[in-house]
């Protein structure tokens, strides 16, 4: 695994040992840029350097899927010191250097069909008044300083943005286009990124009352010296974007104290709505319970299911606070964050647990029996209902944070986004499952053996982006991957974005006004996991062809009975044109003794791209080898689009016991 995985959370203790040099080279080159050409495109070693520190960062959804909205939000962040805003003690050594202001006169936004056979054509896309920026900053004829930071969110008419192409270019509709943002600041070489964006993308495949949300996300609450989120409002518009109807706030404990909490909390009821919401928890940063481990952990904290705005209510306020991610800060042990969480009604999945934190800062992998399971090995820790295994939708990465899709005329196609085998979603993904979930799934049937009465302990698993902002592609900002390759001194890029990978959750009765019953529904394991298509399952009881009565046993819960009153298990799946038809559809028995081989369900072609209501299924054959002893059931499907891009979705399972043959 390279140092860009590992390192991804936090890179904190690298910035502290280079920082005071950085502020140096940054003054230095500072100055010799501004002796540059503004029209350079191939940025030189001077260029680079003058980055660090300072930061210009662009970003758009990377579709719209949202017909409701006629724009496309273009977000702007000028970072004049980072480090500054945090609550580390990097931030306090940085609060003492002084920078001088950051002079921006305006930012332009070039548009046109996506691909490198098109060129950008040399005047931008005009918003009101100016004739020469897209957002003209200047004031009586004076640049902008930004002393600290400066954020900025244009709406861009999809009208304006069509009109534009029609103008420059011919054929159309484009339904694919590239944004290069132009950052123009005095003293500065033109600071541009590249941006993909698909207008008018279809809705996502969708099922009744299924609700898909990012259950790992940081926003703007997120914030230190190597990581930083988006604020609210934009983050709201790019997830409706998405195809998203909720998103769990996981902001890190190091960057939280209570008033910013509080700030986080009100500003989510102001964001949430009807159609969409936002549900406050944290990723909390903890010590492994195993002795003398002083290893870091990574935990997704959420809220009581009957009192969400609640939070984690402690000596300090509702928010979790573990210290202030320096190295050398104290972590808060496992076990006594789990019981906060616990005695605040909520609950909490073990987050990346095959990814670890970032040896530089102690981190760790979750340990099976010392941290997941309980003393004793009978139960899952209090508290801990699943793992997040599913983390970040990246199978490419590109050395160029800011082109990683060459569009530079003198890009190197080697820098740009690549099939990246360490860095594969599916593998990674795979390799939590087995290495976690299904030892705890076959640990949950054993413990049911001595009792009987019901499984032992069940285990879940969700998905979530752990996209920091990162609305179109995920882009670093720090400089310490270039220990990786020096080609990466100012970050590199992954192809993960907000919304690229999902948990969908069964809630009948809606989501609930501050998201109750999205909060059950991950407690209780009634989710799938999905980058696109959606299958699901459960036992029709009453017969009557839906699987949404009270009655019904669906993902996440347990049935004992004889075979005959069991009944069939009914199937139910969609997909579409962009993520392709159902290629394959597995059913997985688990027992005490492990899993089975896979049974590959028949897919009728007719049914390739949905089910079109229930598919029955008969399972007596194969819950008869289970004897009279408790198992499980559940499903992995795959989808490939025309492209040859392959989509899956992973199901909880459901527990059951045939009483009776």
């Amino acid at each position: 695994m390279t140092l860009s995985f590992q390192g991804r959370c936090l890179r904190v203790s690298l910035q502290i040992l280079v920082l005071s040099l950085l502020a140096a080279l940054s003054l230095a080159a500072q100055t010799a840029a501004a002796s540059q050409d503004k029209q350079e495109t191939s940025p030189s070693i001077t260029e680079e350097v003058s980055r660090t520190g300072v930061f210009f960062r662009a970003d758009a959804p990377r579709l719209l899927r949202n017909s409701q909205d006629p724009y496309l939000p273009v977000f702007l962040e000028v970072i004049n010191g980072v480090e500054k805003e945090g609550l580390s003690k990097v931030a306090e050594l940085a609060r003492q250097i002084t920078r001088a202001p950051v002079e921006l006169e305006g930012v332009r936004i070039f548009v046109k069909p996506a691909g490198s056979n098109r060129r950008f054509a040399a005047d931008p896309l005009l918003l009101g008044s100016s004739t020469e920026f897209t957002y003209d900053v200047r004031s009586e004829g004076k640049p902008y300083a930004i002393a600290d930071r400066m954020k900025k969110t244009l709406e861009l008419p999809l009208a304006t943005v069509r009109s534009y192409l029609g103008q420059h270019f011919f054929g159309g509709p484009f339904d694919l286009i590239d944004l290069h943002v132009a950052f123009i600041a005095q003293g500065w070489p033109s600071q541009d990124t590249y941006l993909r964006v698909r207008l008018a993308a279809p809705p996502l495949p969708q099922i009744p009352h299924w609700y898909r949300g990012d259950i790992h996300y940081h926003s703007g609450f997120t914030d230190n010296p190597a990581e930083r989120g988006y604020p609210l409002d934009v983050t709201k518009q790019a997830a409706l974007a998405a195809g998203l109807d909720w998103v769990l706030l996981a902001d890190h404990s190091t960057d939280l104290n209570a008033e910013r909490y509080a700030e986080e909390e009100r500003e989510a009821a102001q964001y949430s709505d009807g159609r969409f919401l936002y549900i406050v928890g944290e990723e909390v940063t903890v010590t492994s319970n195993k002795t003398d481990s002083t290893a870091t952990l990574h935990m997704v904290a959420l809220p009581s299911p009957e009192n969400p705005d609640t939070g984690f209510p402690g000596p300090a306020g509702a928010a979790i606070m573990t210290g202030d991610g320096s190295i050398a800060s104290p972590a808060m042990p496992l076990s006594d964050a789990l019981a906060r969480i616990v005695a605040a009604g909520g609950f909490a999945y073990a987050a990346h647990p095959g990814d670890p934190i970032s040896p530089l800062l102690r981190g760790g992998s979750w340990d099976l029996n010392a941290d997941i399971l309980a003393p004793g090995g009978k139960s899952l820790a209090p508290g801990l209902v699943g793992l997040e295994p599913w983390n970040r939708a990246t199978d490419l990465t590109a050395d160029d944070a800011r082109d990683p899709f060459c569009e530079r005329l003198d890009a190197p196609p080697a820098s740009c986004f690549q099939p990246d085998p360490e860095a594969s979603q599916y593998a990674r993904l795979e390799k939590g499952m087995a290495a976690y979930w299904l030892p705890l799934l076959k640990k949950g049937l054993e413990i049911t053996s001595e009792s009987g009465d019901a499984p032992g302990f069940k285990t879940f698993i969700a998905a979530g982006s752990d996209a920091h902002g990162d609305l179109n592609y995920e882009a670093t900002m720090d400089v310490t991957d270039f220990l990786h390759s020096l080609n990466r001194l100012t970050g590199y890029a992954e192809d993960n974005a907000l919304g690229k990978i999902s948990t969908a959750v069964d809630c009948p009765n809606g989501m609930g006004p501050r998201g109750e019953n999205v909060l059950r529904a991950l407690r209780e394991g009634h989710s799938v996991l999905t980058n696109g298509p959606l299958l699901i399952a459960g036992f029709d009881m009453n017969g009557n062809g839906s699987l949404d009565d009270p009655e019904d046993i669906g993902i996440g819960q347990q049935v004992s009975l004889g075979a005959s009153q069991l009944g069939l298990l009914r199937l139910e799946w969609t997909s579409s044109d962009e993520f392709g038809p159902f290629t394959s559809i597995r059913m997985i028995v688990g027992s005490s003794d492990g899993e089975s081989a896979p049974v590959e369900i028949s897919v009728p072609s007719a049914k390739a791209l949905a089910s079109g209501g229930l598919f029955p299924l008969d399972l007596r054959q194969d819950l008869q080898r289970l004897g009279q002893s408790w198992g499980y059931i559940r499903f992995e499907a795959t989808t490939r689009s025309k492209e040859g891009i392959e989509f899956r979705c992973y199901t909880n399972p459901i527990w059951a016991r045939v009483t009776a043959i």
